[in-house]
């Protein structure tokens, strides 16, 4: 009887652990957290001074200075978030986020165009890809 229930302790812990969420520090006070399917997003410790970009985040990369973003949004958008967004093409489409770190600046949702005019004006890395 002892061995069945450390077998049901060992699985519950191991059903657990490949349940729990992913986090990944971007520096800075950003964080990328990923709570499954369709909550993808990144925020700052205090989104009302630095920022975030909702769910859903395709990809995304970041240095020391940047981060940039490929976003698919969650709509109608989770009440969770500091400011409601505007997605002037829906839901369907593909925008880019831009975050410059040092002045807790976030630009977006932008379109392709937009996106790379304020990558090139920052002067964001072209090692910086999505």
């Amino acid at each position: 009887m002892d061995k069945i229930r450390l077998y049901t302790i060992f699985l519950f812990f191991a059903i657990y652990s490949c349940t729990s969420d992913l986090t990944v520090n971007l520096g800075s006070g950003y964080t990328y957290r990923d709570e499954g399917e369709k909550i993808k997003d990144i925020f700052y410790k205090n989104p009302s001074v630095g920022g975030e970009i909702p769910a859903t985040i395709i990809s995304y990369d970041y240095d020391n200075n940047f981060i940039i973003a490929k976003q698919k949004p969650k709509l109608p958008q989770d009440p969770l978030y500091e400011k409601t967004y505007i997605y002037n093409k829906g839901d369907s489409v593909i925008y880019f986020w831009l975050i410059v770190k040092n002045k807790k600046k976030v630009f977006g949702p932008l379109d392709e165009k937009q996106f790379n005019r304020l990558k090139k004006e920052y002067g964001v890395p072209n090692s910086l890809s999505l």
